[in-house]
């Protein structure tokens, strides 16, 4: 099975994250991700064996996760990636510390670690029909990210279905 490891939000979050963006990515054109897959990827693992789900279970167990305040104050346009996402200024340093964290665990536990260099983002749209280089979320969107979850990735002809496995609270 395809999972992630995320921050999931509530679906209050989701809905605020939707209802308040919407009209500022509606004219890059594309695709919009569904409200209820809205969530921030910390780490990719791809295709798992479900026989080794238990063992990144206990990779969270080992973790020492502190509160992340994200303000979310702008969409940016990947070009490379054609997807428009939701970014904050600023990257704190407990949610850098979590990734540090996880991927540490992940990699003793011998899972594979993607190299690319963390970019936090909540993906808002795909296959954009055009491209801005940035625009600004007034009144920018605060999110006390608390839930850590291991979701699975199901690929279907209509998009991605994003369900957690298992969800952690911190």
């Amino acid at each position: 099975m395809r999972l992630f490891f995320a921050l999931w939000p509530t679906s209050a979050t989701q809905q605020q994250w939707s209802s308040h963006t919407d009209s500022l990515i509606k004219p890059l054109g594309g695709k919009q991700i569904p409200t209820d897959n809205l969530h921030l990827t910390l780490h990719f693992l791809g295709e798992i064996e479900g026989s080794r789900v238990s063992s990144l279970q206990r990779v969270v167990d080992n973790l020492q996760p502190q509160p992340i305040e994200l303000n979310f104050d702008k969409i940016e346009c990947w070009r490379k990636a054609d997807l428009a996402c939701l970014r904050a200024s600023q990257e704190p340093p407990a949610l850098l510390n979590l990734v540090n964290q996880l991927g540490k665990g992940l990699q003793q536990a011998g899972f594979t670690v993607e190299k690319r260099t963390f970019k936090p983002h909540i993906t808002l749209a795909r296959r954009l029909q055009y491209c801005a280089e940035q625009i600004p979320v007034w009144p920018s969107l605060e999110w006390q990210a608390d839930t850590l979850a291991l979701v699975r990735s199901r690929l279907t002809p209509e998009g991605s279905i994003y369900t957690p496995v298992s969800e952690w609270l911190f």
